[in-house]
């Protein structure tokens, strides 16, 4: 993948490449070497070994390339768990009670997709590249559009999915409990959390769109104590932001320490204590530190269903870590 950049060619912030062929007169495309590119249009990004976002045409012919590829397929059945808990919060609290709101004491994660992505849609992605789709440990459910944390917005060419469990060292487990950071300092990103993610070569079939990220609180605010090139290197997902679980409540006001504010999203607390109070984790660490404070980070919280924030030290920590992965839609089947 390095020797397709050259010197001539311009990426921007976060490391990416965008070849322009509405444009053929500036930027990449002009510095560009290719036979009849004159009957190129469309465009195309490059990002860390991938191409996305591919709407190029040649002589009115798309141009289709391995980007088409299946790595998601809707899931065709659901998880289930039955709540075990009882009281006002974890699932309990929801409604899945005898007699409760929900009518039943089954909990069922996420939906099967239509024709439209919505969050909570199921699927099964081929992270390892074996070609199966296995429901079992390869469940993933729809988020949001994958938020830039340089520009501060959403790219909607890019799904963000969220793993149906948290991860030890890269392998689905619900009992490991990580600190954030382990210096007890949230400004250096979540360096000790992200050595839980699993690897490229573990889950192969799929990569970050860029492995270099900005860390942002949940105020989107980069501040000079806070890494603006965090690097996932090597890793093949990364922890999820305040902003998706926004974007997929429909709540802009997350985190709001309001219990039960991601009832709406309960696919985010599956394999936590949301379903059962002797499960080890609480739930997981988000990418944000928490602003104003120094040791704390933000996280899903399974006991009162909600975002909220937790003691990113070693000596106090209640939660697990859980891959977010980053698939163009291209790739996704719905």
């Amino acid at each position: 993948s390095g020797s397709i950049m050259g010197t001539n060619f311009t990426s921007d912030e976060s490391g990416c490449y965008t070849f322009n062929f509405d444009d053929q007169n500036s930027g990449n495309s002009k510095a560009l070497q290719l036979k009849n590119k004159e009957k190129i249009t469309g465009t195309i990004k490059y990002c860390n070994g991938n191409f996305t976002n591919n709407t190029l045409v040649f002589n009115g012919v798309e141009i289709k390339n391995d980007d088409k590829k299946v790595i998601c397929k809707k899931a065709t059945t659901l998880h289930t768990e039955e709540c075990k808990t009882s009281g006002s919060y974890y699932c309990s609290g929801a409604g899945y009670t005898k007699g409760g709101s929900k009518g039943t004491t089954t909990i069922t994660y996420g939906t099967v997709p239509g024709e439209d992505l919505k969050s909570g849609d199921a699927f099964d992605c081929d992270v390892n590249g074996d070609g199966k789709y296995n429901s079992d440990t390869e469940r993933f459910y729809y988020v949001s559009d994958y938020y830039n944390t340089i520009t501060k917005e959403f790219e909607n060419y890019i799904a963000v999915l969220i793993y149906y469990n948290n991860v030890s060292k890269g392998k689905p487990s619900n009992r490991k409990l990580v600190a954030y950071d382990s210096s007890g300092r949230n400004w250096y990103g979540p360096r000790t959390a992200i050595e839980e993610l699993p690897s490229t070569s573990e889950w192969r079939n799929i990569s970050l769109t860029s492995s270099v990220r900005t860390i942002t609180t949940e105020k989107g605010t980069n501040s000079t104590s806070l890494p603006d090139s965090f690097s996932y290197t090597e890793k093949a997902a990364r922890l999820l932001t305040i902003q998706e679980i926004r974007k997929a409540t429909g709540n802009k006001d997350i985190p709001t320490n309001n219990e039960g504010e991601l009832d709406t999203c309960n696919y985010l607390m599956e394999n936590t204590k949301y379903s059962n109070s002797s499960i080890e984790n609480f739930g997981y660490w988000l990418e944000n530190p928490l602003s104003g404070y120094y040791e704390f980070a933000l996280n899903v919280d399974g006991w009162s269903r909600r975002a909220g924030s937790g003691n990113g030290t070693v000596s106090d920590f209640i939660n697990g870590v859980r891959p977010a992965i980053e698939v163009p839609k291209s790739n996704i089947e719905y």
